[in-house]
Order: C-alpha cells, then structure tokens, then sequence
C-alpha cells in the first residue's frame, strides 16, 4: 500500500505530513504532521466496517489520498496555527 509524504510552507513554516495505511493490526490510516522534526498533531480514519469487503484494498487507499488531502487543506485553513512559531 503506497503512503504519502508532503512538505508544505506555511507561514514561514516548514510542515510535513504523512499518511499512511496502519495494517490489519490497526484498522485505520492515519496522517501525522511534523513541525520541526516532531509530531504537532496527527488524524485518523477507521476502515473497520469495510474489513468484510472484497475492494477493501481500494477502499484503504482511497482512504489514504483523502485524509492526506483532508490535512493539507486543513493547515492552509488555519487549523494547526496554534502550533506553529
């Protein structure tokens, strides 16, 4: 499953996101926002009512390409301002 790993600038800000399918342990992706080298804040969405489905792979990475979309959109909105310098 292929992930995703962006930098964005945003106010003077060097940002990265990564989102990534977590695996059959976890049932979820997740997108995690570095700042700095460190985590400010990460997003997770559940795939657990798909597990029974036979394009759960497709679904996963649908999934994957949303919420990474979902989180830049989310920092160009403002929405993790709070924890830039």
């Amino acid at each position: 499953m292929e992930g995703y790993n962006t930098t964005i600038e945003y106010k003077g800000n060097t940002l990265m996101v990564q989102t990534q399918d977590k695996g059959p342990a976890f049932n979820y992706v997740e997108s995690l926002i570095y700042l700095a080298g460190r985590v400010i804040s990460s997003k997770r969405a559940s795939y657990s009512a798909h597990l029974n489905q036979p394009n759960l792979q497709e679904i996963i990475q649908k999934l994957v390409e949303e919420l990474h979309a979902d989180v830049l959109d989310e920092i160009v909105e403002g929405k993790y301002d709070k924890f830039l310098e």
